[in-house]
């Protein structure tokens, strides 16, 4: 038994030892400088100008032999990038693999000629290296570097703009385009059936401009037309609307696209108890956008509807995969496609631009809205504040007096927004038992019974209703 467990001592004692040399070994030959670097292949110029429309294509690829450590060895290659003259003192590395060569594309070889802090459109002299690793316990080494004069392309550009009759040609009203590339520009707003207009550079009557006589007759899409004027202005001939714009000053071609768009969003989900009397209705701000305020459950599901009715339009997850969603939401693509609220449960304001396909969520408070008049004494202390129902409506129960007069705030303080007689005259007014002035302060008289009355009002649709 004693003789086994001296072999094993022996046996653990030579590979220890073994192991510690192997280890020294490597050590030794890199302090030695034995390790032969590897070559960077040449690229096929030595000249390159990017391209913002190639952003997305392969640059060609680059290629090294394997550096000889002295032994056996599986390294990791990292190539790396940087303004010629440095010594890659700011390299930025491109990638790494365990491969002899290495693909990127344009665009992403561009981001890091950029973030060197290279001059888009301007030529300057780089290097590229490679730099090899097999462990912590031995220096990397580097490839020789070669020298390559690169331009990269810009990526953000300045917009353009629509000056016309739709903007009654105020330069502060101009519709921006935004550039979705060198000479390409896009964005959507109000269009006037027979209006002209022209494209300005900036917001300035001196800026540069392009009419119609730079994109020439047979180019211009059938919405528009040469106005046939001294400022050489485009006449738009289809309806007045909200359109999409699409300009391409390269090509010297224009697309115009009609935005249809609803007048009425409305969120049934769960907040809701997918009960369409509860329905959330979102205020139309003009040009496809919405916005309301309503408690959003963590977890439940929604979706949009174009009105209470489960036979009508409705826009989900799906309809928004392709803009930008709030990260406080997530979805489903699969059945009806509901949106999920991931946030914590609270009062959100909730942004939604059915054009953009944009939806943006902000924590926000309950909102509120009192009564007072006569028969709270005008007395702020003695508001009567309605209950919030979700989106702009409020309802409560209190008492009204045959006489009595009085107008809704938003907080009991006068200098609170206020909401009188003159705010619902447009709207749909209780007359059995509300009339009203839309002199001075404008305030309700309660004409009615005096009692005990049940109030709903909506600011949206600017409704009042009561009952007993």
């Amino acid at each position: 038994m004693k003789t086994i467990n001296r072999s094993i001592y022996f046996t653990l004692f030579f590979l220890a030892f073994g192991f510690f040399s192997c280890n020294e070994e490597i050590d030794k030959a890199t302090l030695k400088s034995i390790v032969t670097p590897n070559e960077m292949g040449a690229l096929t110029s030595t000249t390159f100008v990017l391209k913002f429309e190639n952003a997305e294509t392969d640059f060609e690829e680059f290629t090294w032999s394997a550096p000889d450590f002295g032994f056996q060895a599986s390294a990791t290659y990292i190539l790396e990038v940087d303004v010629a003259g440095f010594n890659f003192a700011n390299a930025i590395e491109l990638g790494s693999t365990g491969d002899l060569s290495l693909t990127l594309t344009e665009g992403d070889l561009n981001s890091a000629l950029l973030a060197l802090g290279l001059n888009p459109d301007e030529a300057a002299m780089v290097e590229f290296r490679v730099r090899s690793t097999i462990s912590n316990r031995v220096d990397e080494v580097y490839s020789a570097a070669i020298e390559v004069t690169m331009t990269p392309f810009a990526t953000t550009f300045p917009p353009i703009y629509v000056i016309g009759d739709a903007q009654g040609w105020d330069l502060g009203k101009a519709l921006e385009l935004t550039a979705t590339g060198p000479g390409t520009y896009e964005g959507t707003g109000d269009f006037v059936m027979n209006g002209i207009f022209r494209f300005f550079a900036t917001p300035s009557w001196d800026a540069n401009q392009w009419g119609a006589s730079y994109f020439g007759a047979g180019n211009l899409p059938p919405e528009l037309a040469d106005n046939g004027d001294g400022d050489s202005n485009l006449k738009f001939l289809a309806a007045d609307g909200f359109y999409h714009i699409s300009v391409n000053l390269n090509t010297k071609m224009i697309v115009v696209k009609e935005q249809n768009f609803p007048t009425k969003l409305f969120i049934i989900g769960g907040d809701q108890g997918w009960d369409l009397a509860k329905a959330l209705e979102l205020k139309h701000l003009g040009n496809g956008v919405f916005e309301g305020i309503g408690t959003f459950g963590n977890g439940n599901i929604w979706r949009f509807f174009e009105s209470p009715d489960w036979g009508a339009k409705q826009w989900n997850y799906n309809t928004f995969l392709d803009g930008t969603i709030d990260s406080k939401l997530s979805g489903t693509t699969e059945g009806d496609a509901n949106f999920t609220f991931e946030g914590e449960t609270g009062i959100y304001k909730i942004t939604v631009s059915t054009v953009d396909l944009t939806i943006v969520m902000e924590a926000t408070s309950e909102p509120t809205l009192y009564i007072i008049g006569d028969d709270q004494g005008w007395d702020l202390g003695a508001a009567f504040q309605l209950t919030w129902l979700g989106g702009q409506k409020y309802e409560g129960t209190t008492d009204f007096n045959n006489g009595s007069i009085f107008r809704f705030f938003a907080a009991p303080d006068w200098g609170a927004k206020q909401y009188n007689y003159k705010t619902f005259v447009d709207g749909t007014i209780d007359e059995t038992n509300l009339s009203g002035t839309t002199e001075g302060d404008a305030n309700f008289t309660f004409i009615g019974t005096s009692g005990a009355f049940k109030i709903e009002v909506d600011l949206l649709n600017l409704s009042i209703k009561m009952s007993q």
